[in-house]
C-alpha cells in the first residue's frame, strides 16, 4: 500500500513540474497564439474626386505592404485626415472614406469602411476602443476624397496587424 501511494504521489509530483513548467514556458505570449505588430499606412495626397491605396510600414522590421500578407488580420484603430497646406483658408467640407477592398479576377470590391467628415482647418482624427475596420489577409485599405472636397488631403491609419481576431492580449516581437 505504500508503494502503491509513493508511486501516485510520484505520478502528480511529476504532472505538477510537466504544468508548473508549461505556463513558465508560455509565459509572454498570448494565451490564444496571436502575435501583432503595431502598423502605420499613409497616402500623402488624395486628390479630390480620386482613390488611392494605402501603403502601409512595420518600423521595427523595415517592411512595407500594401495587401495586407497572408496569414494576418489588419485591425484599424485610429485615422488621421489632414488637408494638405495648399489649401488656404476656405477648405470647406472634407469627406473621405477608408475603406477594405479586394481584387477577384479583375473586378475590384470595397468593402466597410469609416466616413471622416470635417468642416474644420486642420487635422482632424478618431481613435476607436476597439478596431473600426478589420481588413483581411489579400486585402488593402483604399482612401477615397469626395468629388465636392475644396483640397486634396493625406490620409493616415494606425493599427495593428495580428495573427487572430482574438486581439486581446496582442504580443508585439
Amino acid at each position: 500500500m505504500n508503494r502503491r501511494m509513493f508511486g501516485l504521489m510520484g505520478a502528480a509530483l511529476i504532472v505538477a513540474l510537466v504544468l508548473v513548467f508549461l505556463v513558465f514556458q508560455t509565459r509572454g505570449q498570448a494565451a490564444l497564439g496571436n502575435v501583432g505588430y503595431p502598423i502605420y499606412c499613409l497616402v500623402p495626397n488624395v486628390n479630390a474626386g480620386s482613390t488611392e491605396n494605402l501603403t502601409c510600414f512595420h518600423d521595427a522590421s523595415g517592411t512595407t505592404f500594401t495587401q495586407v500578407p497572408t496569414g494576418y488580420y489588419l485591425l484599424v484603430t485610429d485615422v488621421f485626415i489632414t488637408p494638405a497646406s495648399t489649401c488656404g483658408l476656405d477648405k470647406g467640407l472634407l469627406h473621405v472614406y477608408i475603406y477594405d477592398s479586394y481584387i477577384s479576377g479583375s473586378t475590384t470590391y470595397n468593402e466597410d469602411g469609416i466616413h471622416m467628415r470635417e468642416l474644420d482647418r486642420e487635422t482632424f482624427s478618431d481613435h476607436f476602443q476597439s478596431p473600426a475596420l478589420i481588413v483581411q489577409a489579400t486585402h488593402f485599405l483604399r482612401a477615397e476624397a469626395n468629388g465636392g472636397n475644396v483640397c486634396s488631403v493625406r490620409v493616415r491609419v494606425h493599427g495593428w496587424l495580428v495573427t487572430n481576431l482574438s486581439f486581446l492580449p496582442v504580443v508585439t516581437k
